[in-house]
């Protein structure tokens, strides 16, 4: 019985090691918080979200058979049927809902580049080729536009 006792008694820490741990993530935090730089994380997810809102306008315009604008501002991005209308298609500004959110945006609260060249609005037409920009440069990336595809990418 004793010797099991003694066996339990050496299974915490103690108080020196708890100390130099904390210790330890304290000098760690004080050099990475300040070095941590969140603006950028929001430009890029931005950037991933317009160029998303791109590829849905896209796939939005093969699917429906209707000319589909693409617009992308510092305060968003819609999606809107576009001119001229097509039979059997929304009239022309009547925005898609972004079925993750529910909403008329696509951008989140984020916010794009100070160096973006912005607005600007890609058109699709009813087979998905695109006309208007086919590059958009958002400072730190540009998402370019294929001519003839549609692709969208960074």
């Amino acid at each position: 019985m004793i010797s099991y006792k003694l066996k339990n008694k050496n299974r915490a820490f103690s108080l020196i090691e708890v100390i130099v741990v904390v210790i330890i993530l304290g000098i760690i935090s004080a050099y990475v918080i300040p070095n941590l730089d969140l603006d950028s994380f929001r430009v890029q997810g931005y950037e991933q979200q317009a160029t998303a809102a791109i590829r849905y306008g896209q796939k939005q315009a093969i699917g429906s058979g209707c000319n589909i604008s693409v617009s992308i501002s510092i305060s968003g991005c819609t999606v809107e049927y576009g001119a001229p209308v097509e039979t059997g298609c929304a009239a022309s500004s009547t925005s898609l809902v972004n079925p993750a959110t529910g909403q008329n945006n696509f951008c989140d609260d984020s916010s794009p580049d100070v160096g973006a060249v912005l607005p600007a609005t890609v058109q699709f037409d009813k087979i998905g080729r695109p006309s208007g920009s086919t590059s958009i440069n958002f400072g730190t990336a540009t998402i370019t536009i294929e001519p003839e595809t549609g692709f969208a990418y960074e």
